[in-house]
């Protein structure tokens, strides 16, 4: 363990939770206590809906402004002992940018980097500056402590500074696939020459190779992305069946044009939507929606709801309807603060959170912010919007009058338990109809996305392994809950509708299709996933309350070079304070180990590990994987 990597420890040791493992006076954790886990950087629990726009809702891009990055190598391995190289585009003539690297276990949490250009190129008639960073594979031991895993297949290495203007910082994320990903079976369309290969496609992704399809937005205005172009190369191979076109760009896009959802047709009336019908200009007859998406988010199921629930759109205007000032995310396309019902479209909440109806108390009720039950689901409305509930099935909404009590910073996830205070008003279907009309429009059981990965050359097999694992995921009905309760398409439909995902080419006489079955639900976390131990087996992610958890396996000696003489694992449950986590700690014989969980509590847990040099020092953290469930 380097110098740098045990002060750092050592500096956040003071105030930390300390635990009990029954090992008795040589215990590692009678010495030091165990940092908290690490939360999520607010962007990964937020879709925002600032993003979720329309197109030809921006201006063109400022000098200054951040454009995409690329990662080297495009997917890690927990256990990489390999450089990690950053590429990141800025528009403009920009000779050094600032960026803010995560480091949990500094006292800041970050520590302060300047990168010097390292060369331009130019589109459109238009600078643009490129920056390039190249960390060792230590990088990865300071961020895989932030949660990560099946649920979420990134880790945020750090925030890039916005000279454009915009006043903000970009997150720049580190794609991390499980030890375990399944090999899939890829299938190569060459041109018509007889050349190189223009597309290529597993069993339930397609990788268009499309060289400037991000470019197109510089000097552009909305989107900007050349989103009508890769549709119409798309349908050159693939059939017209797909209800939404899911675009994932390799040089991944950063703020503010990182994700959105652009409807091309519109024909549901009486929800709020106004006509539209752009399929012409993209190709196809059956496409409502086109989305882009940052490659990690793709296996984020919080962000694929959302995005696809912008289809159906919140564009009701309750509070227009109830008469009191919006506030919160974009609120003109976003959900109010509201009774009852938790919405995956909210301008005040993200949908961790609701609003509970607390004790009356002298005949006056109070209300509270609360954790909905997981999964989580759609609300009513945005149900009846989509036409799987009928008007008299939704029930009455109160609208709070004080929209920004919470915070002017839009969708956010306050403590449970929060008062939600003033007043409210009333609102029905009738008000809801008489404002808008009657819902008439189609209604979709089965939904089909295509998920099109763009680049500018081929991309790898394990590119195509990851995003093939999380489009087919992304699809199955039950079985890829997330820690933060976020379900699947069907489970958030409450099992009114299904998504596909599977790949259909248009004339499978040509271009056969592939069919491929992935383990995807409640799939094991994969011997190596845990940075510097190497378990002797796949860990289940799905146990009860009464068997006994068993990790056993060794420290894996190219990451944690050294001797050790302890380890702790920790099982945190969402929504427990930290120091209830439930612990187990075991002794390192010959960089051996083994170590046993009891949980007695269902749940969403996340597991972590720790080993100790000796009983003197300070633990040296591996990762933190989710989600395991408990029942």
């Amino acid at each position: 363990m380097t110098n740098r990597r045990r002060q750092g420890v050592l500096a956040i040791i003071a105030g930390l939770a300390a635990f009990s493992a029954g090992a008795g006076a040589e215990s590692p954790a009678s010495v030091y206590g165990l940092p908290f886990v690490v939360s999520r950087p607010v962007e990964a629990a937020l879709v925002s809906g600032a993003q979720a726009r329309a197109a030809g809702a921006l201006a063109p891009l400022s000098d200054g402004a951040p454009l995409s990055y690329q990662q080297f190598p495009p997917i890690l391995a927990p256990g990489e002992t390999g450089s990690v190289r950053i590429r990141v585009d800025v528009l403009g003539d920009v000779p050094v940018v600032r960026f803010r690297r995560n480091v949990p276990t500094q006292p800041t949490g970050n520590v302060e980097e300047e990168w010097s250009r390292l060369t331009t190129r130019s589109v459109s008639g238009r600078l643009i500056s490129v920056f390039e960073e190249t960390y060792p594979p230590d990088v990865l031991s300071d961020v895989l402590v932030y949660p990560h895993g099946n649920d979420f297949p990134q880790v945020p290495l750090g925030r890039l500074e916005d000279l454009g203007g915009g006043g903000s910082a970009s997150t720049v994320w580190l794609r991390v696939a499980p030890s375990n990903l399944p090999a899939s079976t890829v299938r190569r369309i060459a041109s018509p020459d007889g050349g190189e290969t223009t597309a290529q496609y597993a069993s339930h992704v397609v990788n268009l190779v499309l060289p400037g399809f991000d470019d197109a937005r510089v000097g552009a205005t909305g989107d900007g992305y050349a989103l009508e172009e890769a549709a119409q190369v798309f349908y050159q191979y693939f059939a017209d069946q797909y209800q939404s076109l899911a675009f994932v760009p390799t040089r991944i896009p950063l703020a503010p044009l990182d994700d959105f959802q652009r409807t091309v047709l519109s024909d549901i009336r009486g929800i709020g939507l106004e006509a539209r019908d752009d399929r012409a200009a993209f190709g196809g007859m059956a496409v409502r929606a086109v989305e882009l998406l940052p490659a990690g988010f793709l296996g984020h199921h919080a962000t694929l709801l959302h995005q696809l629930a912008h289809h159906w759109g919140d564009e009701m205007h309750l509070e227009t309807i109830a008469g009191i000032a919006p506030a919160g995310d974009a609120p003109g396309r976003h959900a109010p603060l509201l009774y009852p019902g938790v919405t995956l479209l909210g301008g005040v909440l993200d949908g961790t959170r609701h609003v509970e109806r607390a004790v009356t108390i002298g005949g006056v009720e109070t209300f509270t912010i609360g954790r909905p039950q997981a999964p989580a689901v759609f609300h009513s409305l945005q149900l009846y919007r989509m036409g799987l509930l009928s008007p008299p099935e939704v029930p009455d909404l109160r609208v709070f009058t004080d929209q920004a009590q919470l915070g002017p910073l839009g969708a956010s996830s306050p403590a449970v338990g929060t008062a939600v205070v003033g007043a409210s008003r009333s609102v029905d279907m009738n008000a809801i109809v008489a404002a808008l009309g009657t819902r008439e429009g189609p209604v979709f059981t089965d939904w089909h996305q295509a998920v099109i990965v763009v680049s500018d050359a081929p991309v790898s097999q394990v590119e195509m392994d990851y995003y093939n694992f999380f489009a087919q995921r992304a699809e199955a009905q039950t079985g890829t809950r997330a820690y933060d309760g976020f379900g699947s398409f069907y489970e958030a439909t409450g099992g009114r509708a299904n998504l596909h995902t599977a790949i259909v080419t248009r004339d499978p006489a040509v271009h056969p299709m592939v069919s491929q079955t992935l383990n995807v639900s409640n799939v094991p976390f994969g011997a190596g996933d845990w940075r510097g131990l190497l378990l002797d087996e796949a860990l289940p992610s799905r146990v009860h309350t009464s068997p006994t958890l068993t990790l056993s396996g060794r420290i894996d000696p190219d990451v944690l070079p050294g001797s050790y003489q302890f380890l702790v694992v920790r099982a945190s449950r969402l929504g427990d304070p930290p120091d209830e986590a439930t612990t187990a700690q075991t002794s390192v014989s010959g960089g051996r180990f083994a170590v046993s969980l009891r949980f007695p509590t269902a749940g969403a847990y996340a597991l972590d590990a720790f080993v100790f040099v000796d009983v003197a020092a300070a633990p040296v953290p591996t990762s933190v994987l989710t989600p395991l469930f408990v029942d």
